[in-house]
């Protein structure tokens, strides 16, 4: 059941490490549509009730989302059978994500958000304290932009001295289909993104050194209204992978995740429920 939690609310948190197209620009845009879903609804706390492979109600998993009244504010709160709780604020303007603030055992993160007039996404910055450890590192995505609108360079900035180049290559589409990491100018990674033709995101895939071929990370398929029905997470070392499946309620909230392994036998699943409202004016 761990796997789950790793993956519960996905689309309300900016993984620290991957694909960087995939972590700052997508899922930031996800988050902002589920985010503008809530308020739209007046939706106030999302309860997660999680169930183990044989469809029991689990305690390993407790999280709870809430937003304030004003819908600028939310709220996220794990906790572990073991005790162990986290608990991560997210703080919103004009519908955009601005600051999200995590932390747990004294270690505490910041990240904060600047947006260009066009509301795209312009400063990403990552700041990591350890009170226990008197240490503190600050990472900074800074992202410029092409004529058509697409990203076309990316620097990430460890430290103030540890840069990185993020380059971007377009398809025949205008859709994002090659991120290439560089440093001191050398070739780090290279991840190939791939779509439908409605430019759905359908494959990230990358090349395994280890296999010597190409294989996926993320493959993704989507429901009739175009709603994610389906993602597989690939490990790239094992060679095992996961399926999550989702469905939703009539108002387009997610309602259900079920998460099937490398053999489809269930490993557990996680059901939402809303309570409202928000006093939105």
């Amino acid at each position: 059941m761990k796997v789950l939690l790793a993956m519960l609310f996905s689309c309300f948190f900016i993984a620290g490490s991957g694909q960087y197209y995939l972590n700052d620009m997508i899922s930031l845009q996800q988050g902002a549509e589920q985010y503008k879903l809530l308020r739209a609804n007046r939706i106030k706390t999302v309860k997660i009730t999680s169930y183990d492979n044989a469809g029991n109600v689990s305690d390993e998993i407790s999280l709870q989302q809430e937003l304030t009244m004003d819908g600028r504010k939310m709220t996220i709160t794990d906790a572990t059978a073991s005790g162990k709780k986290t608990s991560t604020v997210n703080f919103y303007e004009n519908s955009r994500l601005r600051r999200a603030t995590s932390g747990t055992s004294g270690i505490e993160t910041k990240t904060d958000y600047s947006y260009d007039d066009k509301g795209r996404l312009l400063k990403l910055t990552v700041t990591t304290t350890d009170t226990a450890m008197k240490y503190s590192s600050a990472e900074i995505h800074d992202w410029t932009y092409d004529n058509d609108g697409q990203p076309l360079q990316m620097l990430r900035i460890k430290n103030g001295t540890d840069t990185m180049v993020v380059s971007f290559v377009k398809d025949e589409h205008n859709n994002i289909a090659e991120e290439r990491w560089k440093k001191n100018n050398r070739l780090q990674e290279t991840y190939y993104y791939y779509y439908s033709d409605k430019k759905q995101l359908t494959d990230i895939v990358r090349y395994n050194s280890k296999l010597k071929k190409m294989l996926p990370d993320f493959i993704y398929e989507y429901d009739q209204d175009g709603k994610l029905a389906q993602m597989t997470q690939v490990s790239l070392n094992s060679g095992s992978y996961f399926i999550w499946k989702y469905t939703y309620n009539e108002k387009g909230l997610r309602q259900k995740e079920a998460c099937f392994d490398k053999a489809r036998n269930p490993v557990g699943s996680v059901v939402y429920s809303y309570q409202g409202f928000l006093d939105i004016k």
